[in-house]
């Protein structure tokens, strides 16, 4: 655009060329400062950090116009720098970032005998934490340039003027380099880089240590969360004179049946696809389900009879048997032998007693019989349940003393029907999700992690509404809520040195889950999903032991909780 600013052509062409001149460099600026300020918003906005050394990169080259520039990413073990980012535009060649992996090795900041590597520019920058500025490389004294000059070589091409800057965070601490390579003229001549470039690149190359930091402090506190959460299973695992990994297989469980459903592109989970946080999420909330049972008393998470607490109280069921015989002996030796089978015949009504031997028979029975019931391996019958009673009727009075074989609370706890734990005792077990919910809901996990309390303290809901803690319903379960569920049952049913429960078959526990759907307690399309992916079995390849493992037949298990399949 030409405008009339004076009545002289020749001043007015002049006038308009020095406007022109200013317009560029105004709209140049103007680019530079938008490239800036997009740069510092993806500081706060995006969550990719290749992006960001896109973006860099891409203005780094843009303000120097150079030919070339690589950002480098000090290592794990501060031992490399690792390439992210490369660009030469004369070669053709962008990796890293955004375009794709680097397959270049990584830059030693040591040598062989550990001694820093000062004469190689980019590692010298690092362990000196200083820029580097060099109007051509080729003329350096002080510095190995031999391997820029052999990839020079081999792709006909001449490295001159370089800028190399390190990416120092809050610390001072050196978290990546940045080299500008090449700074060119309009015409396309490489030129040293100049002042106004240099005071670009430092605030670039601070947005990019910024970025790295931020990354870097997110990623170590992620990780330190994931440290913390395991230590706690760990923990928690610990309190069991079991050698139990319960908490952390309910996690690597969850986690396989959350990725194999994003494997999938057919069925009823076609549509559900869980993203890297997720994931993380369900891997979080497996690790924290049982967090509450640090409150739980050990003797309950170790109960593996009926009357263990501190110890097995069998044992002393036992020695009091052995008194009770002593004092029965005495007995007949005082008031014979027909005034004993006379309380005896009380004891035992329907048996026939001739002597004091079948006495002693009777009452070695029972004890055996005590101590198969106190294993809890078996659902107590009816019949059982009447002749603990019984037994705990037998009353001796000797010597002013009543013996007996079973006080009140022994009496009680081995007439639990199922399993070892007393009702008082089951509540005090189930009170660990509430437990969990009160722990975790105080936290104050990262946005993307929040319902990490949810999915824990809800894996022993069921989705007919009677579970606990909270009574929730199947439309107030998620999806993932529903895998640890069913991921917590399957490992307690197929683990092998649980208290509670004998060891059980592949099939066993399979059934189960099987019944568990039908109760509409479990999801049966997760249930559906675990047998027909296979994962059932990978599971129990990985954990189980070759014993336990034993054929299924599917379509029979699924006609347990799919009625609708009874008459195929």
């Amino acid at each position: 655009m030409r405008y009339k600013l004076h009545d002289n052509k020749d001043i007015n062409r002049t006038l308009n060329h020095v406007v022109n001149q200013i317009t560029k460099l105004t709209d140049k600026q103007l680019a530079h400062i938008q490239n800036l300020t997009r740069i510092g918003e993806s500081l706060s906005s995006v969550s990719s950090i290749n992006h960001i050394f896109d973006l860099i990169l891409d203005e780094a080259v843009a303000f120097t116009n150079a030919d070339a520039a690589t950002i480098y990413k000090v290592s794990e073990d501060e031992k490399y720098l690792d390439f992210m980012v490369v660009f030469n535009k004369s070669l053709q060649i962008r990796m890293g970032g955004t375009s794709g992996k680097i397959t270049w090795p990584s830059i030693a900041l040591y040598d062989a005998k550990g001694k820093p590597r000062l004469k190689h520019i980019v590692a010298n920058v690092y362990h000196k934490n200083r820029l580097l500025c060099f109007e051509d490389v080729y003329n350096l004294e002080n510095y190995d340039i031999s391997g820029t000059k052999e990839i020079d070589k081999s792709n006909n091409y001449r490295s001159k003027s370089m800028l190399t800057i390190p990416l120092t965070n809050h610390e001072n601490e050196v978290l990546g380099v940045i080299q500008i390579i090449n700074a060119m003229d309009r015409p396309g001549n490489i030129i040293p880089f100049e002042n106004e470039h240099i005071v670009m690149m430092k605030s670039l190359a601070s947005m990019a240590a910024i970025a790295m930091s931020n990354r870097k402090l997110i990623n170590d506190l992620e990780t330190l969360i994931m440290q913390f959460m395991h230590s706690i299973a760990k923990g928690i695992e610990r309190k069991s004179k079991y050698s139990s990994a319960h908490i952390t297989r309910v996690s690597q469980l969850a986690d396989m049946i959350a990725k194999k459903i994003n494997e999938v592109n057919t069925g009823k989970f076609k549509d559900v696809h869980f993203q890297l946080n997720e994931i993380k999420e369900i891997s979080m909330a497996g690790l924290m389900h049982d967090v509450g049972k640090i409150v739980t008393p050990e003797y309950i998470i170790n109960k593996s009879t009926k009357l263990e607490t501190i110890l097995d109280r069998i044992e002393l069921v036992g020695l009091r048997f052995e008194l009770f015989k002593k004092a029965m002996l005495l007995f007949k030796n005082q008031n014979g032998e027909k005034a004993l089978l006379s309380n005896a015949k009380e004891w035992y009504p329907d048996k026939k007693l001739q002597n004091y031997e079948d006495i002693i028979f009777r009452i070695e029975n029972d004890k055996e019989f005590l101590e198969q019931v106190n294993a809890g391996a078996e659902f107590l019958s009816d019949r059982h349940f009447e002749r603990i009673q019984k037994i705990g009727n037998i009353v001796l009075e000797y010597d002013n003393e009543v013996w007996r074989l079973l006080s009140d609370n022994e009496i009680n706890t081995l007439q639990v029907r199922r399993g070892t734990l007393t009702p008082d005792e089951k509540t005090i077990m189930n009170d660990h999700v509430l437990v969990t919910w009160e722990m975790l809901s105080q936290l104050s996990f990262p946005k993307k992690y929040k319902n990490v309390a949810l999915y824990a303290a809800s894996h022993h809901e069921k989705l007919n509404g009677k579970g606990h803690p909270f009574g929730l319903k199947a439309e107030q379960l998620p999806i993932q809520s529903r895998i640890l569920a069913i991921a917590d049952i399957y490992e307690a049913l197929t683990a092998s040195n649980r208290p509670y429960n004998k060891v059980k078959k592949l099939s066993e526990s399979i059934k189960i889950l099987a019944f568990c759907a039908r109760e509409k307690e479990i999801d049966a399309d997760i249930l559906d999903f675990l047998l027909d992916s296979g994962l059932y079995l990978e599971y129990a390849n990985e954990f189980m032991h070759k014993d336990q493992i034993d054929k299924i037949d599917i379509k029979a298990i699924k006609k347990i909780y799919h009625p609708e399949l009874s008459d195929k």
